[in-house]
């Protein structure tokens, strides 16, 4: 269950960088990263987890 969890949080702010670079994949890490969402290593840092709360929160 956590996984899924993990897994929807992630994609939400995934989709969330997409929407603001329009570029794609690797744009929107590297947007992620410099916000803050994203470690080096494409993993949620807290800052990201919260931020994806209120993404899936709010739909």
């Amino acid at each position: 269950m956590k996984t899924r969890l993990d897994t929807l949080l992630y994609d939400a702010v995934l989709a969330y960088c997409i929407d603001k670079t329009l570029r794609g994949y690797d744009q929107a890490i590297e947007y992620g990263r410099i916000s803050g969402f994203f470690t080096v290593d494409n993993q949620l840092t807290p800052r990201g987890r919260d931020f994806a709360q209120t993404l899936t929160d709010s739909n």
